[in-house]
């Protein structure tokens, strides 16, 4: 150690050395090291070859380092020379950083080389590591933990960008590599490729059924540029019509003529459903464009209902305080207790996670439940009062069960009607609009978490300031002609209540709330409260009306315009969803006819069923094991097909690529870096040749 400092005199204890003079004191370098570091600079593979296999009878170190303090491996990769670099790891040099080296220098065949590279070992294992193998178990375990932990934290705090910049390339490339599909045969294997972590639809598997798994995990991942391709799109528009091809060929006129005769003829055609879902009339139903009209026309059947339920309903009975069920009342409930069911299914096969995940699955829970409780309060005034006459509405409590139940209906009624929205997904012209409105409902979400804060902050200081004067009120002679925050005449005790000032304030940024300076005077002695009530009022309407206001535009007009550079992609994305939904077969029937069993899940039942007491007989066993090796074999022979197609697709890819960069007339370095490894390769292969080495490193070359 003493060799790293400079030698000081003992009796100056104040003088130190300067950490640039301290220095790292490095073994030299051999002239055979100098030459084998020199020749992997250079390309000399037969130099370097012939240095490695004479180094057992001299004193070379082949994992020297030069003044850079770079080793044979760092210089062979910095180089590019890739023939070196395999002639190095064979010979057992160390490749410590090697593979971080490659990385930086974006030297795609040397990363390669080194992930495929095993290192031999030198030794045979120690009987340590098998006994404490359990315990390094558990430490990797928990290192990973940790490791997983900090790239979230990382990803969420220091390199963000750098992380959602590698996520847009593999997007790309996921995206890129999708378009060198050739035909719908390639997308079909592609698309429906299930891996082992995937739920496998065994029976689905054997019928050829469609699945989609591949597009429902990007929809899951949210990779909207791999659904909004080309050839993607194309697909699903051909899955979605299905059957009726030839619906696209026609005129607008027929097309609007068959989609009217299916809107009307919907429950015969449910029926027809119903009764043969195998039958021609049952094939064109199971359509998945078929039945996305179906299913609205019900929902147009169900909001029909409900305007002839507002309309017409208990007109002569408005003061009766608990009418019983009339005929649109079971109907109503029967239409319900479909789209409940339709919910419970969709629920039971994608899960919680992803039910809850579509905001159209939310809104449909919200309204359903509405509804239900709508009802079930009904029956209950209905059990409560069905004795007691009729009484004028004014007298009634407050939280009647009939009174709580006409409010829900009618909020409930706003969601059904709101619901229409998703419809306008699969139109071109409506559905950049809706995505757009959705976007910025939720930016409207975030800006009113900020909104309520300081909302609630100022009401407080309101109530608390005026809240105590309760008799101020019944203290001044004041003729009123109306209540409330809508007074142009008021008093303080508007702020009297929680809820009053929080009233007076919300509507006070519309200009519906007369809340004025003179409000805050409680007489003309106490100026100071009267000051620090004007100064509340001012302070919020400079906070809310000026700024809050103001960011709220911003905030939507942001919203619209990153929607709009990209409302193609969007759009299709959420159309793409809105389609998957109808594919399977699991709601082909509109409520309420899904809620009567058919005689296809019937044939399911008794054929589960017979399977499973064949299973439990000898040759129910037999035939058990002959399928499931039937259905090895079908996903084996899948597989094999998937990855031979995706070496198509990589290898079209590649050559796209390479074509591209063929078709610029500039060169580029990586094309300069092939052409100086070629001219090194046919150097040296020539040089081994004649006999002779080149008189450029002659110098370096004749060794004792």
């Amino acid at each position: 150690m003493a060799a790293l400092y400079q030698g000081t005199d003992s009796s100056s204890p104040d003088k130190y050395l300067a950490l640039k003079d301290v220095r790292e004191v490095k073994e030299e370098t051999t002239l055979d090291e100098k030459l084998f570091l020199l020749a992997c600079e250079k390309g000399d593979y037969y130099m370097v070859k012939r240095l490695l296999e004479e180094k057992r009878h001299g004193e070379l170190n082949i994992n020297c380092v030069d003044v850079l303090g770079r080793d044979a491996v760092t210089i062979s990769i910095e180089n590019e020379n890739l023939d070196i670099l395999q002639l190095l790891l064979d010979h057992g040099c160390q490749a410590t950083d090697a593979l971080l080296v490659a990385i930086d220098s974006e030297v795609v065949g040397a990363v390669d080389i080194l992930l495929n590279h095993r290192p031999r070992r030198s030794s045979k294992p120690s009987i340590a590591v098998s006994v404490f193998y359990p315990f390094q178990e558990f430490e990797l375990f928990f290192g990973f933990f940790s490791f997983y932990c900090s790239f979230w934290i990382s990803l969420s705090l220091y390199h963000r960008n750098d992380y959602e910049e590698l996520a847009k390339q593999c997007k790309m490339f996921a995206k890129d590599l999708l378009a060198q599909a050739r035909n719908s045969r390639e997308l079909e294997v592609i698309l429906n490729h299930t891996s082992s972590e995937d739920h496998i639809d065994k029976r689905g598997l054997l019928e050829e059924r469609m699945n989609l798994s591949r597009l429902k995990l990007a929809i899951r991942y949210n990779q909207k540029e791999f659904v909004a391709q080309s050839n993607c799109q194309q697909f699903l528009n051909t899955v979605w019509f299905g059957e009726m091809a030839s619906y696209r060929r026609k005129h607008t006129c027929l097309k609007i003529l068959y989609v009217l005769s299916v809107t009307l003829m919907w429950p015969l055609l449910s029926i027809c459903y119903l009764l043969g879902p195998r039958s021609r009339v049952g094939q064109v139903i199971h359509t998945p464009f078929v039945k996305f009209i179906i299913h609205s026309a019900s929902y147009f059947t169900f909001l029909l209902l409900l305007n002839l339920y507002s309309l017409v309903y208990n007109e002569g009975k408005k003061n009766t305080m608990g009418p019983p069920l009339e005929l649109i009342d079971y109907l109503l409930i029967l239409w319900i207790i479909g789209m409940v069911w339709s919910d419970v299914k969709r629920l039971w096969y994608e899960g919680l996670e992803d039910f809850l995940e579509e905001s159209r699955n939310q809104l449909s829970f919200v309204m359903n439940s509405l509804y239900l409780a709508t009802f079930a309060l009904k029956v209950v005034a209905h059990s409560k009062f069905k004795n007691v006459g009729e009484e004028a509405r004014k007298n009634w409590d407050a939280f009647h069960p009939l009174l709580v139940a006409e409010g829900l209906f009618a909020f409930a009624n706003v969601l059904s009607y709101l619901r229409l929205f998703f419809m306008y997904t699969t139109s071109s012209i409506l559905g950049p609009l809706q995505i757009s409105m959705g976007q910025m409902l939720q930016e409207f979400g975030k800006f009113l978490g900020l909104f309520l804060l300081v909302l609630i902050s100022f009401t407080i200081g309101l109530t608390q300031l005026y809240g105590k004067d309760e008799d101020l009120s019944s203290s001044k002679n004041i003729t009123k002609n109306c209540e409330g925050i809508f007074c142009r005449e008021q008093s303080n005790d508007t702020f009297h209540t929680f809820m009053g000032t929080c009233y007076a304030l919300f509507w006070y940024i519309f200009s519906l709330a007369h809340v004025a300076l003179f409000v805050t005077r409680i007489s003309y002695t106490e100026e100071l409260r009267s000051f620090v009530g004007a100064l509340i009022v001012g302070t919020y309407n400079i906070v809310v009306v000026i700024v809050l206001t103001k960011l709220l535009v911003a905030m939507l007009h942001k919203s619209f315009r990153q929607i709009a550079n990209h409302e193609d992609k969007e759009w299709k994305f959420a159309r793409a969803k809105l389609w998957l939904s109808y594919f399977d077969d699991k709601c082909t029937l509109p409520p309420p006819f899904n809620i009567l069993p058919s005689p296809k899940t019937v044939c399911y039942l008794v054929i589960s069923l017979s399977k499973w007491i064949c299973s439990h007989t000898s040759t129910g066993k037999v035939k058990r094991q002959n399928s499931l090796k039937e259905w090895r074999n079908l996903k084996q022979k899948r597989d094999e097909n998937y990855q031979k197609i995706m070496c198509c697709l990589v290898h079209r890819y590649l050559t796209s690529t390479r074509q591209k960069m063929q078709s610029t007339d500039q060169a580029t370095v990586e094309n300069l870096n092939d052409l100086r490894q070629d001219l090194s390769k046919f150097r040296n292969e020539m040089r081994d040749l004649l006999g002779f080495r080149t008189s450029k490193y002659a110098m370096f070359y004749p060794r004792s």
